[in-house]
């Protein structure tokens, strides 16, 4: 028969132990219930941007139907040719191709309510960078907020490409009509020279001092 002082004690034991267990078990309901409400706001905000991108886009999405959107640019380069996209206007994107032995650089334009590249700018890379046997090149896009006009329109990317060989690199910015993709109306011109650079460049120490 377990005395009186014994069943204290076990009592008290139970206690101690039962007292760190609850407060475990509390903060980790705590963490998980902040984890999925931090989740639940992530989607909710994701498909709110969904939902008003396809409403500005003119496009009605299923009923229910909520999808997250990503928007991206990418680059690859492969021994003959380099590839890369680039955002043209809000609701468009441009594919550049760079054909290394040409030099020509094509951007080509998807207008997205037709399903159709109707807007074509080109240049050949090879008068900026010059050319040589075995060269190489790499080519990335990048935004700028220039000013744009009606006569002087400019898209909302410029593409870099780069001679791996000399380590000249060039930028060029894309001339591109909003008002004619919204009219549905085909476009091309010439991608424009913005500026040159080199990768390994000479310093002028006299100048900087």
């Amino acid at each position: 028969m377990v005395d009186q002082p014994q069943q204290a004690d076990q009592r008290s034991f139970v206690r101690r132990r039962a007292v760190p267990l609850l407060a475990a078990a509390t903060l980790t309901s705590i963490f998980v219930a902040a984890y999925f409400a931090g989740q639940t706001h992530a989607l909710r905000q994701a498909n709110q941007a969904t939902t008003a991108q396809a409403a500005a886009s003119g496009v009605d999405l299923p009923s229910g139907l909520k999808l997250p959107t990503l928007d991206a640019t990418a680059a690859f380069s492969s021994e003959k040719f380099s590839m890369a996209t680039g955002f043209v206007s809000t609701n468009a994107e441009g594919l550049f191709v760079l054909d290394h032995n040409s030099g020509l650089l094509q951007c080509s334009v998807m207008y997205p309510r037709l399903g159709q590249f109707l807007g074509l700018f080109v240049v050949n890379v090879h008068d900026a960078l010059g050319t040589g046997k075995g060269a190489e090149y790499m080519m990335m896009t990048g935004l700028v907020d220039m000013p744009s006009s009606n006569s002087n329109p400019l898209a909302s990317s410029v593409v870099y490409v780069l001679n791996t060989t000399t380590g000249m690199y060039a930028c060029y910015y894309i001339p591109f009509n909003r008002s004619l993709m919204n009219a549905n109306k085909p476009q091309q011109g010439n991608l424009v020279l913005l500026a040159t650079g080199s990768a390994d460049p000479v310093v002028d120490r006299d100048a900087i001092r």
